[in-house]
């Protein structure tokens, strides 16, 4: 048999996991994904204003709702599922009710999660029909902290997931093409006294893997976004139905020329939020690229983003921690010196 081949991206709506906190945005970002209707399971779009379905009482109207959008598909563009995490415990409900058990626990041995695994499944099959018809889905789902153990490591640690089951949120992190973390970004400083003090707290969209949380995306968007109008608007675009995702990045506004000397001479023209950092750049003999590249290499900063546009919390934790600073622009040093003196055979 022969069969016809294609090349190139294949446009088609997108699958979209929007996790995070409480109160932190998730349902006002999904309000501003194209054309949005949603499926509002824990009634908790009151406050914007959006097109929304009945509150769905039991499972079968959140499918019926569900299925209802993929025969309409001219109603809207994007249908929202607020929440995926409200939505499983209708799951739940459903198959407690089927097997005639009192409780999800009543099987045993974690079976009663791997039965409502299966049935969650149906859910996101029906949502492949909304996008086998042309309409995004976006699913919402609240965070939590877990504990995570390697088997090639000795110790655990905590990190942010999607709070489903973990088959449930297995299956369905896998199932979309973008899975977002909302964060507040934090930096946590240590006084003489050895006590931590947290500073920051802006809002942010992570778009990447870390090993303290989930996230992916198949569209190229930066590790790291503003969680405010522009930042939404990056992800918006590839849920504008027919427009398949892009392969490279997705372009950014150009940096604002920087033009630090190496060792500043007064503080003069730099503004007062950096005077502490500059200072000690020019106390201790480091150039401020440096100190850029080493937050680079840490993760704290993007290539691309300006000395001068950095935030105010930001330079105060690096100058609270600046002895550490130190440490790492000299190992830095000390890698450049050691890659320059080795000896090629060409």
């Amino acid at each position: 048999m022969r069969y016809k081949l294609t090349e190139g991206p294949q446009p088609r709506a997108q699958r979209l996991l929007i996790y995070g906190p409480e109160g932190i945005g998730k349902t006002t970002m999904a309000s501003q994904m194209p054309n949005p209707v949603f499926v509002d399971v824990e009634d908790g779009s009151g406050h914007l204003y959006v097109r929304r379905m009945p509150v769905p009482p039991s499972w079968d109207v959140l499918m019926d709702e569900c299925r209802s959008i993929a025969e309409s598909p001219e109603d809207c563009m994007t249908i929202v599922v607020d929440s995926a995490d409200a939505a499983e415990r209708l799951c739940w409900q459903k198959v407690c009710q089927r097997a005639k058990k009192d409780s999800i626990e009543a099987w045993g041995y974690g079976k009663g999660y791997v039965v409502a695994a299966e049935e969650y499944r149906k859910l996101l099959e029906v949502l492949d029909t909304c996008i086998a018809a042309g309409v995004n889905v976006v699913l919402i789902a609240h965070s939590q902290m877990r504990k995570f153990e390697r088997p090639d490591e000795a110790g655990a640690y905590d990190r942010f997931e999607v709070k489903l089951n973990k088959h449930v949120a297995a299956m369905t992190k896998e199932w979309a093409d973008a899975v977002l973390f909302l964060d507040y970004e934090t930096f946590v400083s240590v006084d003489e006294q050895g006590k931590g003090k947290a500073t920051g707290g802006k809002r942010i969209i992570r778009t990447s893997h870390n090993v303290s949380w989930d996230a992916k995306n198949r569209w190229g968007l930066p590790d790291r976004l503003e969680l405010d109008d522009g930042g939404i608007a990056q992800v918006r675009q590839f849920l504008s139905v027919g427009d398949a995702p892009k392969s490279e990045p997705v372009a950014k506004p150009e940096p604002k020329p920087e033009k630090q000397p190496r060792r500043p001479s007064s503080a003069k023209g730099i503004p007062k939020r950096l005077q502490p950092l500059f200072a000690l750049t020019e106390r201790d003999g480091i150039n401020p690229e440096e100190v850029k590249a080493v937050m680079v290499v840490k993760g704290k900063r993007d290539r691309e983003q300006a000395i001068l546009d950095w935030e105010e919390p930001f330079i105060e934790w690096v100058v609270n921690n600046w002895a550490r600073v130190t440490e790492l622009v000299s190992e830095q040093r000390k890698k450049a010196e050691e890659a320059e003196n080795i000896v090629t055979p060409f």
